[in-house]
């Protein structure tokens, strides 16, 4: 236990001494995320660098620690027994081994963490596409699994099910997951930092409590490493994680909890670590319902995270990192509980209160929520045959402008023009706002015959914000139809024009992923 807290300290030091020297030479080399006045509105260039100490502090503090521990154990249990003789250590179950399994795993660690590292520097530098980003983690997890991570199996209610070949699509599931996860919610200053020390931490305790120390050494290096950082990362940042960094937290930790969890082979082993990452998961799992529920890629970009709700709800940046901190350690403490007691049932329930946390006090996923139990509304009365002519739905996602009025005259159009389909979404992440609504009409199939569709794109300022999609009856005059949208979607780009310029970011690393979104052609009428 001593040498994990000396590991500790060392780490944040070493990480924090590091941080100057590496900013001036990514400063020469042109390893900052620059100001451009569209995108990203910070005022000077910030060096991305926090991956970079992350990776050198766990390659250099973890083989310094685990060899000064080994060779200077009898040393070590003295000074704990002088310092912590009050708590009962049974010291053949956690004194610090390294085996040959271990140094084939932590070398594939390595190595795997130094391809994604590689990836990460290409992307900051570059702004590779988000393929080779996604190849570039996928190698790096091949690595993982070649150098012997894997998952034995699990049992639940009493019943054992081994993954077998199975294993390598979990592994792959697990680690890409934890990857992704962390890296979506690196929007602000402090935020990916700050949960990356609360899950090491607990990761390490965890580890600790099963006699894993080498494992422990790890995680405990991983946070003090990231808590030397984030005292330049803490609002107003003056160094950023950087892909870099965001994707080397998920995928230490997920590695990290392979090896904690493998040979428990347990349910409550397994929800243990889920929980640790249940904060990026929720948030990446609210991301794709908001997209997928709103008809756009799920590659697009918004302003619908965590931490940007609870900005928009009147937090400081530094309110909003203490949030996300309180409910960071709250799944923690639950997944460690649900180790500890070994009930899976305490991981669960502190998963499932964050969540009702949320939803009750409106900081995050009530428009997830409406888009989910309206979509189940929907289909419920299409399976159920329900005697409704015209179905109608909108939910505003984000924002304060009211679209009510414009989507009002969307709906009068389609009753006068007797259309099929009408959808308006609108994803304007600059200004903080999003709309999404749809409304089908199914007294218009009652002429039988085919449909045509369009799609209309909105654009201002060179910027895609959105969509208005119809769907007619072939004995429609489409032309004045489309004509008529056409119209409608010039005023509704006029006046985002009118609502003047993006405010200051408070989220400079999404600002600066391009606004993507297909735009398929459409033909046709004006004015409404």
């Amino acid at each position: 236990m001593t040498i994990l807290i000396l590991a500790f300290f060392c780490a944040v030091v070493f990480s924090w001494a590091m941080m100057p020297m590496l900013s001036t030479y990514a400063k020469k080399v042109g390893l900052v995320d620059h100001p451009d006045n569209k995108r990203k509105l910070h005022q000077t260039a910030i060096p991305m660098v926090g991956g970079i100490s992350l990776f050198i502090s766990v390659l250099v503090m973890v083989p310094l620690a685990a060899s000064i521990g080994l060779t200077f154990k009898p040393f070590f249990q003295s000074v704990h027994e002088i310092l912590f003789g009050w708590i009962p250590v049974d010291f053949g179950r956690r004194s610090l081994r390294v085996s040959p399994v271990d140094y084939r795993e932590l070398t594939g660690l390595a190595i795997g963490s130094a391809i994604l590292v590689f990836v990460g520097i290409l992307d900051d530098r570059y702004q590779i596409r988000g393929r080779q980003k996604l190849f570039g983690q996928i190698v790096a997890t091949t690595v993982l699994i070649l150098f012997g991570f894997h998952f034995s199996e699990i049992a639940i209610a009493g019943f054992h099910f081994k993954f077998q070949i199975f294993s390598v699509f979990f592994v792959y599931a697990w680690v890409l997951a934890a990857i992704n996860s962390v890296n979506l919610l690196d929007g602000a200053d402090g935020i990916a930092g700050s949960i990356g020390v609360i899950m090491s931490l607990a990761l390490s305790m965890m580890a600790v409590y099963t006699g894993q120390m080498l494992n422990a050494l790890v995680a405990i290096v991983i946070a003090g490493a990231l808590l030397g950082f984030l005292r330049y990362n803490f609002p107003p940042a003056k160094v950023y994680l950087g892909d870099t960094g965001s994707m080397l937290i998920g995928f230490l930790l997920a590695a990290i909890a392979i090896r904690c969890t493998s040979k428990q082979g347990s349910a409550f082993a397994f929800f243990a670590p889920v929980a640790f990452l249940a904060i990026p998961f929720i948030d990446t799992a609210a991301a794709i319902i908001r997209r997928r529920l709103t008809g756009r890629s799920i590659f697009a970009v918004d302003r619908g995270h965590l931490h940007h709700s609870l900005m928009k709800q009147g937090y400081s940046p530094k309110i909003a990192l203490l949030w996300v901190v309180a409910l960071s350690a709250m799944t923690a403490v639950g997944g460690i509980l649900s180790f500890v007691n070994e009930q899976s049932e305490y991981a669960l329930v502190s998963i499932g209160l964050v969540v009702l946390i949320m939803l009750t006090s409106k900081i995050f996923g009530v428009a997830e929520y409406q888009l989910v139990t309206r979509k189940a509304a929907s289909v419920a009365k299409s399976v159920l045959s329900l005697n409704q002519n015209v179905q109608q739905s909108s939910v505003h996602v984000q924002g304060s402008r009211d679209w009510q009025a414009d989507w009002g005259r969307l709906c009068e159009y389609a009753d006068q023009e007797n259309l099929k389909e009408l959808t308006l979404d609108l994803n304007a992440p600059w200004l903080h706002e999003s709309f999404h609504a749809t409304r089908k009409n199914s007294e218009a199939t009652e002429g039988g015959g085919t449909y045509w569709k369009a799609q209309i794109p909105l654009l201002t300022a060179g910027r895609y914000f959105g969509r208005i999609e119809v769907k007619g009856a072939n004995d429609a005059d489409h032309h004045s139809i489309i004509t008529s949208l056409l119209n409608f979607a010039g005023e509704l780009e006029s006046s985002l024009v009118e609502a003047g310029p993006a405010p200051k970011s408070d989220s400079p690393k999404e600002d600066a992923v391009a606004d993507s979104a297909s735009q398929e052609s459409a033909g046709a009428p004006t004015s409404i």
